[in-house]
């Protein structure tokens, strides 16, 4: 389980991402998933037809990209 005391979108993620996945469907995703998939230093979540790349600095999950699959 990560474990943050904070999330963040990253200026991609506003600028590329929030109007296909909005913010409240990322934060639900991010912290319901108990074992995201650990990809180097990102980590990635495919779940209910999204998807999900963060990466983690200390406790705080900055999102990078969130699309929907299909």
């Amino acid at each position: 389980m990560v474990r943050f005391t904070e999330i963040r979108a990253t200026d991609h993620y506003v600028e590329h991402h929030e109007k296909d996945v909005p913010w409240h469907k990322v934060f639900e995703l991010v912290s319901q998933t108990k074992n995201p998939r650990k990809k180097g230093d990102v980590f990635e979540i495919e779940q209910d037809g999204y998807y999900v790349l963060f990466k983690m600095e200390g406790t705080i999950i900055h999102v990078i990209n969130a699309k929907r699959n299909g």
